[in-house]
């Protein structure tokens, strides 16, 4: 929609202000007190006032005011179809580990858009990079103070980050997050770590400059690199994947700096993805060691909390209702659950997952078969659960379903609003070619244990 015609509107929370003013999806915003919203975080502040007047273009053009008296800071209930309320800041970055950039030609164009707009941090938990931004938009997000920000660091070194991401803004890192820091808002930040890159003396003088920022940085994380099999294709530069030794000692040094800020801020601070201990075969820490798990969406400590969390329920210190799955693709004419589940998942946390579900199906009484599944598609370097395709999950569960399964699996691997894989392949296609349910579930212990049990409670009431 032109944006001259306001904001769309695509609906109101129950019983909220804007629904009981009889606005509609369909609707578009125009003006609050005769001035145009500049995006989402401008309407949000503004909207809290406790006297506004409201201008609102009705589905049929109509144009309407509302003069709306209410209490400080309660919410108008309104939702809009674009969440930024603006458009979205593209990222103009040539980073050398981009994962985007390694995709094959051919996907959804959506998947080769590179967002880095500071605002999804605090919407959506994105992590940007603060080059894509200039200095008068950071201090006007500044002002907000909505916290943390999560942000992607990689290094703290401006040569060795104008190299690796090739913008020149790349540099100015530690200055922006000072200035951020300085206004008393909080932390997350990530490093992508790239052997012979930003490693070893270099994420140590990342680390060390980070932890100039405290209270302000929260969390530290280091990431490995992922490499699909398209980097030459694409003309990229070479990387690789970290060796078993090497994951070994990004481990090491990330213990290292975990006992000096337990000592001196009492948390851990500086976390290693999971991928880092399960490619070097290293046990993970206890899930005391995370922090609160900061940041589960960037795979650190997904795996200890989902041990942590079979191994407590199993001993009966957490109950767990059954939740029918969120998402669920059944053919024709075939019941809801049968006698054997199958769980797909990456290759690399395959067996961690195959032995904690034994676990579970001696205790239900389930036959569950987890299913390892190579990344044919972007490489078998890829060996996250999220990234695997409909064709590969379909190629290797064809070769073992029988009839009466039921396909379990994390909704990680689909789109985050609709049921789709990454080669738009569609969960109902799957279930189609397997003639079988598939059912997905959130992708944590919670959600396959719920899911669990409610096939057993469909199985004990289907003829």
């Amino acid at each position: 929609m032109p944006k001259s015609i306001g904001q769309l509107i695509s609906g109101c929370l129950p019983g909220s202000i804007a629904e009981e003013l009889g606005i509609r999806a369909g609707d578009h915003l125009l003006l609050i007190d005769g001035q145009k919203v500049r995006d989402v975080f401008d309407f949000r502040l503004r909207q809290l006032a406790e006297n506004l007047i409201l201008t609102v273009e009705q589905a049929d053009g109509t144009p309407i005011e509302y003069d709306i008296e209410k209490d400080e800071d309660e919410d108008l209930g309104l939702e809009f179809v674009d969440e930024l309320l603006d458009d979205c800041t593209a990222c103009h970055n040539k980073c050398v580990f981009c994962f985007i950039d390694q995709l094959p030609k051919g996907l959804r164009k959506t998947l080769y858009f590179k967002d880095d707009d500071l605002r999804l941090t605090f919407l959506n938990g994105n992590y940007v990079t603060l080059t894509n931004i200039s200095d008068d938009e950071l201090d006007r997000l500044i002002a907000y103070k909505f916290s943390p920000m999560n942000i992607s660091v990689h290094t703290t070194d401006p040569a060795l980050r104008l190299k690796m991401m090739k913008n020149k803004n790349s540099g100015q890192i530690m200055a922006r997050l000072q200035r951020i820091a300085s206004a008393g808002i909080a932390l997350n930040t990530q490093i992508v770590l790239c052997p012979g890159w930003n490693d070893q003396a270099a994420l140590e003088r990342t680390i060390a400059d980070l932890s100039t920022l405290h209270p302000a940085v929260q969390s530290i994380a280091v990431v490995p690199v992922g490499v699909t099999r398209y980097r030459d294709e694409n003309g990229l530069e070479k990387m690789r994947t970290f060796t078993e030794d090497e994951c070994r000692d990004v481990i090491l040094s990330v213990e290292r700096w975990q006992n000096h800020f337990k000592a001196t801020r009492g948390t851990y601070v500086y976390h290693a993805a999971d991928e880092f201990y399960l490619r070097g075969h290293v046990a993970f820490p206890s899930p005391e060691t995370y922090d609160d798990f900061p940041q589960l969406e960037n795979g650190v400590g997904m795996v200890s909390l989902f041990l942590s969390t079979i191994t407590t329920y199993l001993q009966g210190e957490l109950a767990i209702e059954a939740m029918e799955p969120f998402d669920s693709a059944v053919p024709p004419l075939l019941p809801t659950s049968g006698t054997r589940v199958l769980i797909p998942t990456g290759t690399l946390v395959g067996p961690i997952v195959a032995a904690a579900t034994a676990k579970l199906a001696s205790r239900l009484g389930l036959e569950i078969v987890v299913c390892p599944i190579i990344n044919a598609f972007l490489g078998d370097t890829i060996t996250v659960t999220g990234l695997l395709t409909g064709q590969d999950v379909q190629k290797h569960l064809q070769t073992i379903v029988l009839p009466g399964d039921v396909v379990l699996m994390p909704a990680s691997m689909f789109k985050a609003d609709s049921p789709v894989f990454l080669d738009d392949m569609t969960q109902n296609d799957l279930a189609i070619a397997l003639n079988v349910p598939v059912h997905a579930v959130k992708a944590d212990a919670q959600g396959l244990i719920s899911g669990l049990l409610w096939l057993i409670a469909q199985r004990s009431t289907t003829p």
